[in-house]
């Protein structure tokens, strides 16, 4: 009837002033999708690119190595009312697997384009500098 999903659940979001939420239970009784978290750093990056869209994307997403979720990753821009980007990658994988939020998030911070790339030259003769000679 509801797909994966085993039934549909009325409840009430005391955080989001909402009564009657309807959301859907999977067959192991875990929500469908979390609710969308209340986000007290306001101003933050995470506050403007995780969007109901991209959280109802992403809010059940666990990384492979470490199982890091991304209600994990915005955690203090949750819990905090000060954060200018209020996000932290658990591991390797939360880029790839939140890089919905991550990649606009990491390039406004940046002042990038989503076609920039990273370029390393690990040339040492190149360095220039007053380098004292006597170092490690």
């Amino acid at each position: 009837m509801f797909g994966k999903y085993s039934k549909v659940v009325y409840g009430t979001a005391a955080a989001a002033g909402t009564l009657g939420l309807v959301y859907l239970v999977g067959r192991d009784n875990s929500p469908a999708v979390k609710p969308f978290p209340d986000i007290k750093s306001k101003h933050s990056l995470v506050a403007k690119h995780v969007t109901l869209d991209k959280w109802n994307k992403l809010s059940n997403v666990k990384t492979k190595t470490s199982g890091f979720t991304l209600e994990q990753a915005i955690a203090c821009a949750v819990q905090f009312d000060n954060q200018h980007c209020g996000i932290y990658a658990g591991d390797a994988d939360s880029y790839k697997d939140f890089a919905l939020v991550f990649d606009p998030l990491i390039q406004e911070y940046h002042g990038i384009g989503p076609d920039a790339t990273h370029t390393s030259d690990m040339d040492v003769s190149k360095i220039r500098g007053t380098i004292n000679p006597a170092a490690p």
